[in-house]
């Protein structure tokens, strides 16, 4: 985190969203809404520029997606990025959770419910909308009755590794937070995904979800 406050930058394609979301952090004595992007691109030029704690960010952008802008903040900067969409559909929340997003809101959330999922994931955690937790836990349902897939079959380091990779952060984040190297992590996470029948980052976060050891609003 920058300094006392939260900082964010907002990126929509609607400006009297923008104007809304603006006012509604800034009521908040720990927040500041350092810019403001109405396109894809100029959402990812600002993030550099500005280097936000959190980006809100749609997906519907101009220019370029907000996925692909979330793929490619992420990949440079430390800003968490945290989606606000009115899609809902399975295949583009796993393509944003792929990407690295901190968390996917729908844009019928609340006031309330927004500005604790910005605090939320600017300590390193994940949040979702009940629906969107709903729909990615569905995915993994059919296998639920798996004996392998449980928490109880990981040891106590490989459960600190799944919950912080459940978290969002990357393997070198994690082999930061346990004092390990990264190739200690790759370990610990191989023996995690084949415990757990998981293939995927997705995967494991839809796991997480369906445990309830991710946050839901």
């Amino acid at each position: 985190m920058t300094g006392e406050k939260i900082t964010l930058l907002i990126a929509d394609d609607h400006t009297i969203l923008r104007q809304g979301l603006r006012r509604i952090f800034e009521a908040e004595p720990d927040m500041s809404v350092v810019g403001e992007a109405a396109t894809g691109t100029d959402a990812v030029k600002r993030a550099r520029q500005l280097k936000p704690d959190v980006v809100i960010m749609d997906i519907s952008m101009p220019e370029q997606d907000g996925i692909e802008s979330l793929r490619q903040i992420v990949k440079t900067l430390s800003s968490r990025v945290l989606i606000l969409t009115v899609h809902t559909e399975h295949h583009v929340i796993s393509e944003a959770v792929s990407a690295g997003a901190a968390g996917y809101l729908t844009k019928d959330s609340l006031d309330h419910e927004l500005v604790s999922a910005v605090r939320t994931v600017v300590h390193g955690g994940t949040v979702f909308s009940p629906n969107i937790s709903k729909r990615l836990a569905e995915s993994s349902q059919a296998v639920q009755g798996n004996g392998y897939r449980s928490l109880e079959s990981l040891t106590s380091r490989e459960r600190e590794v799944f919950l912080l990779l459940a978290e969002g952060k990357s393997p070198s984040e994690v082999a930061t937070s346990l004092f390990v190297s990264p190739k200690t992590v790759h370990t610990h996470r191989q023996h995690i995904m084949e415990k757990l029948a998981l293939k995927t980052t997705t995967e494991l976060i839809r796991f997480a979800l369906r445990q309830g050891v991710i946050k839901t609003l």
